[in-house]
């Protein structure tokens, strides 16, 4: 009786509509996140109650309304899932007792948030396919962009680097690195929409606050990311230009070429330029008398200035590496198997939190070991090989549409991220952005499908 009541509840859902409503919250939630850490508790927060109570509502909704076939592989999935996370805290539980353990369910949770809703979405979504959601992520886009300026400009913000001499802002939310990945995820849709859209003084100044916002934050993924999206934005507006579209494409080409100049013009002013020494560096170049630096006593060899230029590069990660590498290397079997967690003891053998790499692949190999690894990362496999299969079907006709190429630049961004600075697959605030990027080229890649079919 009661499944059977379920099942007529679920059928009155519009999935959709509560998906896109769950989009336009992202950075509500991210605020209402930042706020309780740094001033309730940085252990739990509404927004990580928010997400995973989403995350049992699309696992049970997948379960329910896909097809027969799909829902027995669902089943399989979610059951190895939890079948692997007894092991893990039952090994925990070995090692450390219940100390701590709300930790290690934390961050099971988080690195496993991906995978979950990426794989319920995309069978809830072939299913039936979602409408385009790139109105919605470009609202997502204003909201988050628009918070950090309004801070910025009645210095209300947060600092990016609170305990640092670095500069940047990032208004109300959390974490610098995570509200960079988010943004270099979002911002394509705005430059998509400059481009293909008719010429809009709305969407070009959406464009101009993105640049402005993503320096604003200081961190080195923003300005990688927003440099990069700007040569791409140029080289296809430029293609176009000699194209029957240069009519109609030439406001967009001066309005990109613009942002570039600007963009070049005033980078070494932002905290962006300040911390990767841009400024520093232009600013010798213009000074009339330039800064000697003082000569090291002793020439540094090949191999320590390239070590050097890594730590430096990766923010001081392959040093974490190192020292993540070393405790894996001497645990146990077991630990091997499901991961060292979330937990370490100190010189004084107190129990604290572990300092990660914050390289996404390395950290959920060695907090969840070789069967955790092959968990998350098996159906993912699966899902990137169909989606290549679709893109190179009509490799030319997909590669002729700007839609995909940006859908596709904001997945590849914020897979190569995971490399500069991690949170990307294991922050929920971010990966969602990053499974519904995937969702917009498999439907857009079907849709062009259709078309050549018919």
């Amino acid at each position: 009786m009661i499944s059977i009541q379920k099942s007529r509840f679920f059928n009155k859902i519009n999935f959709q509509n509560i998906f896109i409503v769950y989009i336009l919250l992202q950075p509500i939630i991210d605020i209402i996140t930042s706020l309780c850490i740094r001033n309730i508790s940085e252990t739990l927060s509404l927004g990580i109650v928010i997400r995973v109570f989403f995350m049992l509502f699309v696992m049970i909704y997948s379960i329910i309304k896909v097809p027969k076939k799909d829902k027995i592989k669902l089943i399989i999935y979610y059951s190895f899932i939890a079948l692997y996370a007894v092991v893990y805290l039952v090994n925990s539980y070995l090692k450390y007792n219940f100390s701590m353990i709300f930790t290690q369910i934390k961050g099971i949770v988080k690195v496993f948030y991906f995978p979950i809703i990426l794989i319920s979405l995309y069978e809830i979504n072939k299913e039936k396919n979602f409408i385009s959601l790139e109105k919605y992520l470009n609202i997502s886009l204003i909201i988050y962009i628009a918070t950090i300026i309004i801070c910025r400009i009645f210095s209300i913000g947060y600092p990016t680097y609170p305990n640092n001499d670095k500069f940047g802002s990032i208004g109300l939310f959390y974490a610098g690195n995570e509200t960079s990945a988010i943004l270099a995820m979002l911002a394509p849709i705005c430059f998509w929409k400059l481009i293909n859209e008719k010429f809009s003084i709305i969407n070009f100044i959406v464009c101009i606050a993105t640049i402005f916002t993503m320096l604003e934050i200081g961190t080195k993924v923003s300005a990688l990311s927003i440099f990069v999206l700007l040569a791409l934005s140029f080289i296809l507006a430029g293609i176009k230009m000699f194209t029957k579209e240069r009519k109609t494409i030439y406001k967009q080409f001066i309005a990109i070429s613009l942002m570039i100049i600007l963009s070049f013009s005033f980078v070494a002013y932002t905290p962006a330029g300040k911390n990767t020494g841009i400024g520093i560096t232009w600013g010798k170049s213009s000074s009339g008398s330039p800064i000697t630096q003082p000569k090291p006593s002793k020439p540094k060899s090949e191999e320590t200035q390239s070590e050097e230029t890594q730590t430096e590069l990766l923010s001081g990660r392959n040093n974490y590496l190192k020292n993540t590498f070393k405790k894996y290397n001497e645990s146990s079997i077991l630990t091997k198997l499901t991961g060292t967690g979330y937990i370490s003891y100190s010189e004084k053998k107190e129990m604290h939190e572990s300092k990660l790499v914050e390289i996404d692949y390395f950290d959920i190999f060695f907090c969840h070991g070789i069967l955790g690894t092959l968990i998350y990362i098996v159906p993912l496999i699966l899902i990137a090989i169909s989606l290549f299969k679709k893109l190179f079907s009509n490799f030319v006709v997909n590669i002729k549409n700007n839609y995909t190429i940006f859908e596709l630049y904001g997945i590849l961004i914020g897979c190569g991220i995971v490399l500069l600075a991690g949170h990307v697959f294991t922050a929920p605030a971010v990966s969602i952005f990053l499974a519904i990027n995937i969702l917009e080229l498999f439907n857009t890649l079907k849709s062009k499908e259709d078309l050549i079919n018919e």
